[in-house]
């Protein structure tokens, strides 16, 4: 998959793509439908698949707020795009120009003058250019007076709600990660770069790698099962605990996550996380050995859980 972090790095010869364009965060199951239609039509004509979306979320430009989390990283929104095979994305920098640009310069230095779009498939509540000036009304319009098709994908439901990413953002935040993690139509992923903790896990036998926050959105504090993939792809069964370490005291957001029959060294490298159950809240032990006893708990549940048999081996993470 090509990737593209500004207009000046596009090729020469426009690509003349089938696209969509928006935040895509979460890459949920509503923006899926959409990527199969680009994909779809740009097999039907010979022509390659673009998404256009943004870094950072437009949200955070346009109403700035300390406590909004996206579904997603944008490393992560790549990687997942990748997944679903698009063949090119443009990531635009929204901020300054970009944010400023109106909704009839957007549609002309943006999709028609370096790309030569041939279809934009977008849903019908697609807002983009200046106070969200722009429409499915003035794409439309804008594409019968350049050249390019419109396509508009109904939304796609579920337990009768438009799947959004507001709503799988709702979902992780109220702990019901079965809901979001069906709307988003794979678990919900933490990732971010091990750093080195206070090696407590280790010293309860149950070393973890603690991962850095990258403002993904996350459940509320407890102990998860999940699945944990390393830099270099390899797949581990894991119990992973978001929250401020109560029974030490803590007083700083934490995640770590502890990998059943792994033996390495993370430190430095990209982790990434996925949350499949939530096995209980967050709880503060009167010492170190009745965490000890729960941690084990903790384990043998997730080994059930995931379906792991094998006892988790003496690990240096």
């Amino acid at each position: 998959m090509n990737v593209y972090w500004d207009l000046e790095q596009l090729p020469e010869e426009p690509l003349e793509p089938i696209m969509t364009m928006g935040n895509l965060d979460g890459v949920h199951r509503g923006h899926q439908i959409i990527i199969s239609h680009i994909q779809q039509e740009a097999e039907r004509v010979g022509a390659p698949t673009l998404v256009v979306t943004f870094e950072p979320h437009t949200r955070r430009v346009v109403r700035p707020d300390p406590a909004f989390r996206t579904v997603m990283t944008t490393r992560e929104k790549l990687r997942r795009l990748q997944e679903l095979g698009v063949e090119h994305v443009l990531v635009l920098p929204f901020k300054d120009g970009f944010a400023e640009m109106t909704a009839f310069e957007f549609v002309e230095e943006v999709l028609w003058e370096p790309l030569k779009a041939r279809s934009v498939f977008v849903g019908p509540d697609a807002f983009f250019g200046k106070n969200r000036e722009g429409d499915v009304r003035l794409l439309s319009s804008e594409g019968r007076r350049l050249g390019f098709h419109v396509g508009v994908i109904a939304p796609l439901f579920a337990d009768g709600h438009r799947i959004s990413s507001s709503l799988v953002r709702r979902a992780i935040e109220n702990g019901n990660l079965e809901r979001a993690n069906r709307l988003l139509g794979r678990d919900h992923v933490l990732s971010g770069v091990v750093m080195r903790g206070f090696r407590r896990g280790r010293e309860l036998g149950y070393p973890t790698a603690n991962i850095g926050d990258e403002g993904v959105v996350l459940p509320p504090f407890g102990v998860y099962a999940g699945w944990a993939v390393t830099d270099d792809g390899e797949r581990h069964g894991a119990v992973v605990n978001i929250g401020n370490r109560p029974t030490f005291d803590g007083r700083s957001l934490s995640i770590e996550a502890h990998l059943f029959n792994f033996d390495g060294n993370l430190y430095g490298k990209e982790l990434r996380v996925s949350l499949h159950h939530h096995l209980r809240p967050e709880a503060k032990f009167d010492d170190a050995g009745a965490l000890k006893a729960q941690l084990t708990r903790d384990a043998v549940e997730a080994r059930k859980l995931l379906g792991i048999k094998k006892a988790p081996a003496k690990a240096k993470q």
